[in-house]
């Protein structure tokens, strides 16, 4: 069995664990980010949509 030592520094020397934790906070922080713009240009686009919606059946009649 490994000393106690030998296990904590060869789990500082590691950095693989840290890149994958570090990729995952990017992702996340890429999700939120979307999620967060399409909340926020969600209501704008719908209402664009919905006048020119309304424009076109007002030329049309």
């Amino acid at each position: 069995m490994h000393a106690p030592h030998t296990i904590v520094s060869r789990f500082l020397k590691e950095d693989q664990g840290a890149t994958m934790v570090e990729y995952a906070l990017l992702i996340s922080l890429i999700a939120l980010i979307a999620f967060a713009g399409v909340v926020a240009f969600g209501n704008s686009l719908q209402t664009l949509y919905q006048n020119i919606r309304d424009q076109i059946a007002a030329a049309l009649a």
